[in-house]
């Protein structure tokens, strides 16, 4: 699989450490709304898309199991906050990229949005204020609406208001979505996301 751990998130690091270095709740909610971090947590989403179909050309020349039998490579971003070390300082930022994978028709999707959410709960970190989403549009599975841009799937929506993962999210944390390669690009608060599709959120 893809191993670039802290590597390929570096430049989204960058520019939240550019709005602050003692980052709060506030600061991850509204990370978002800046249009250098858009930038590079799209950059880096796309990164992701690119690394998984490079390795599938490579495992398709081997005959190996690809990542996604589809070839539909959806790439995210999570932004959040995990528990600094300093009193004066209690939070830090965190940053995860991710990729999705279906290897089988038979095998079960993971989503790059479900791997953002285990790795919040792996890292501890209590809130995801942004999530990046990018891949090619299609009607959603679940809703049947078709948007501007590819929205979380039911099942990533499921993920989200499940116990484990619901209390790292806010009515407020952003979602980002674009096509891949494109200007167009749609940021709007979870619970207009979740409105859309007739789901609610407390």
């Amino acid at each position: 699989m893809i191993l670039t751990r802290g590597l390929v998130e570096a430049p989204v690091l960058d520019e939240l450490f550019k709005l602050t270095s003692r980052p709060r709740p506030e600061d991850a909610l509204h990370a978002l709304k800046e249009p250098n971090v858009q930038d590079a947590a799209i950059a880096v989403a796309e990164r992701m898309r690119h690394l998984a179909m490079k390795e599938d050309k490579e495992r398709s020349i081997q005959r190996r199991s690809l990542i996604n039998y589809r070839q539909f490579y959806v790439g995210g971003v999570g932004i959040g906050l995990v528990l600094g070390g300093e009193k004066s300082s209690p939070y830090e930022w965190w940053v995860f990229a991710a990729v999705n994978s279906k290897p089988s028709k038979k095998a079960t999707k993971f989503c790059a949005e479900m791997r953002i959410m285990r790795a919040a709960r792996e890292t501890r970190c209590g809130c995801i204020g942004g999530l990046v989403v990018i891949g090619e549009n299609q009607p959603d599975g679940k809703s049947g609406l078709l948007r501007k841009t590819l929205d979380p799937c039911g099942d990533c929506r499921a993920c989200m208001r499940h116990p484990d993962n619901r209390a790292r999210f806010r009515r407020n944390t952003l979602i980002l979505t674009a096509k891949p390669l494109s200007q167009v690009r749609y940021c709007e608060p979870l619970y207009k996301m979740m409105a859309a599709h007739e789901e609610g959120w407390p």
